[in-house]
């Protein structure tokens, strides 16, 4: 996905292109050119802590003189297209903070080169809790960090949770009213960061354990973990009139294992907070506010999150505040509240990931694989493997939003496979989903009370559970139209009089794995369990769908032959 550029002022634009700024003067009627002097060659710069071998009172720019310490990188003002390199196997503790911007045609690049020793292991950066950030960015733009492994874990005491704090790996940030252009964290393995769990709303006089708070607004919530991208204002109380925003954020083919609060983070200020003068630039009140100012083009691609081993990791990525998002190929493992939300967000995709795990931590309310969240609108939910979650997709559109969820697998949700959870303004088009429960849960399709006044359409889902009278909650804003009920007795919605019944033929359905790790990626074709056999009663009794995407599941064109139900055509 991309989003148009901003667009410079002319007088910056040249300096970053380097443009040779000509003045022409007369003297004695002779015409002098004046040049500007060309700019500095990109260099790359080496840095080695292992074994005594860095000074930093060398060149740098040689493996062979290299410098030693964050302290000689963090003073350096680095050029466009240069390149800061750490030796292989080596270890720094404290903060990683190079200055400079690097251009479109040359950002500027944090990576790794190999030592004589050729040591497999990523340069290590370990905040060990002693700096907010491990890695930062602040005002800068055009740069690429890969390759690193980083840490921020504050010792534990004797009283769980103690040892969290605004502590972060990764953090790239702005307040200085500019759009800032370009982000890649590209093969990094972040790990062990002991955030704090800060969240919106709540009581904040409930007693809390530590590391856990509640009611601490939007700007002071829900911004620590793993990597995070957010922006603020120099001064709460005198905000100024233009937000900062980060345009075109890549995160690709990383490890972000066991950092509370979450994951991948995306967010933006809106100025809620104690004594600060509200903006409204990070909240949305309508789709059409004006005073929303989200960040553009964000990827994540292709990476393996893991919460398992904390009780504080809550979720695996939560893209809030952004417009043009792409969410695929991710495993998501043990995530706490959710693996996937987006949040006051405006054209998100999420397709192909393998969600797993969820569960409940550190006072979190939910514990869902996919969350398109409060004042979403035009979220594409479809092509993922979501199981072993609390619920499978919450559709908690809340003020309002738009969402399509389609051709997604959804197994044995303890709680939900569907949560409907939203109000008058949200609209839910749920087509061609195939939902299987054995685990003895209770229900299917579930909402309650005023957070059924959303308008969902159901349409060709493939709803199969072994517990008798299994729920599908009714209201007379949600259509169920020509989908299958099979498995146990499941009492059809009254208003689908295009019901399937009969045999499914699911062709495994007792599926075991194997699941996505940190090796394989997702294994999205495990579910493939639970596609149709021949005779089957989900094929070529589906519902013909317009706008349907164009393939199945599996990446197969639609349709062959009749439309059938389910995620996956025969």
């Amino acid at each position: 996905m991309s989003s148009p550029h901003w667009a410079p002022p002319v007088a910056r634009a040249a300096r970053r292109l380097g443009a040779v700024v000509t003045a022409v003067a007369l003297t004695a009627g002779a015409v002098v050119m004046l040049a500007a002097p060309a700019e500095t060659a990109a260099r790359t710069y080496y840095v080695n802590s292992c074994q005594g071998s860095g000074k930093d009172t060398a060149s740098g720019t040689s493996s062979n003189h290299p410098w030693k310490s964050l302290d000689k990188v963090n003073a350096t003002t680095f050029k466009p297209g240069d390149r800061i390199l750490f030796r292989k196997g080596c270890t720094w503790e404290g903060q990683l903070w190079p200055k400079g911007s690097g251009t479109a045609s040359a950002p500027i690049t944090i990576g790794s080169y190999a030592g004589a020793d050729n040591s497999p292991l990523k340069p290590a950066i370990q905040g060990g809790g002693e700096v907010a950030d491990a890695v930062k960015l602040h005002n800068q733009e055009y740069w690429e960090i890969r390759d690193l492994d980083v840490s921020n874990e504050a010792p534990a005491t004797d009283t769980p949770g103690e040892n969290l704090a605004e502590l972060r790996g990764i953090h790239i940030s702005g307040d200085n009213s500019q759009t800032l252009d370009h982000f890649v964290v590209d093969g990094v393995d972040v790990h062990d960061v002991t955030g704090e769990d800060n969240w919106i709303s709540g009581d904040p006089e409930s007693g809390t354990e530590p590391g856990i708070n509640f009611g601490t607004g939007w700007d002071g919530s829900k911004r620590t973990g793993g990597i995070v991208f957010d922006t603020t204002v120099p001064d709460v109380t005198a905000p100024p009139a233009t937000a900062t925003v980060l345009n075109d954020i890549t995160v690709s083919d990383s490890t972000i294992v066991n950092t509370s609060f979450g994951g991948i983070i995306v967010k933006q200020y809106t100025g809620d907070g104690p004594d600060a003068v509200a903006t409204g630039w990070g909240t949305r009140t309508s789709a059409t506010d004006t005073k929303f100012t989200p960040h553009t083009d964000v990827t994540v691609r292709g990476n393996y999150i893991s919460q398992a081993g904390t009780d504080y990791g809550c979720n695996g990525i939560y893209l809030t505040d952004v417009r043009d998002g792409q969410i695929d190929h991710n495993v998501v493992a043990h995530a706490g509240t959710s693996g996937i939300e987006t949040y006051y967000s405006d054209r998100i995709t999420i397709e192909h990931n393998e969600v797993y795990g969820t569960k409940r931590k550190a006072g979190g309310a939910d514990h869902n694989a996919i969350d398109p969240d409060r004042g979403t609108t035009n979220v594409l939910v479809q092509y993922n493997y979501m199981h072993d979650n609390g619920d499978g997709i919450l559709f908690c559109q809340f003020g309002f939003g738009s969402v399509t969820a389609r051709y997604n697998i959804i197994v044995n949700s303890s709680r939900y496979a569907m949560y409907l959870h939203s109000n008058t303004k949200a609209t839910a088009q749920i087509h061609n989903n195939t939902v299987y429960n054995d685990n003895g849960s209770k229900y299917l399709v579930y909402g309650f009370g005023s957070y059924l006044k959303g308008t969902y359409t159901l349409r060709n889902n493939a709803f199969y559970s072994t517990t008798d009278g299994a729920v599908l909650s009714s209201s007379d804003t949600i259509t169920y139209d020509t989908n299958y009920y099979g498995g146990a007795d499941l009492p059809v919605p009254a208003g689908d009089t295009n019901a399937v019944t009969g045999d499914a033929k699911f062709a495994d359905p007792d599926v075991s794995g194997p699941y996505g790790d940190v090796t394989s990626g997702p294994r999205l074709s495990t579910a493939l369990g639970y596609r149709p056999l021949a005779r089957s009663a989900l094929i070529d009794n589906g519902l013909a769908i317009t706008d349907n995407g164009g393939v199945d599941y599996r990446g197969a064109a639609l349709y062959d032959e009749e439309p059938d139900i389910g995620a996956v055509e025969y």
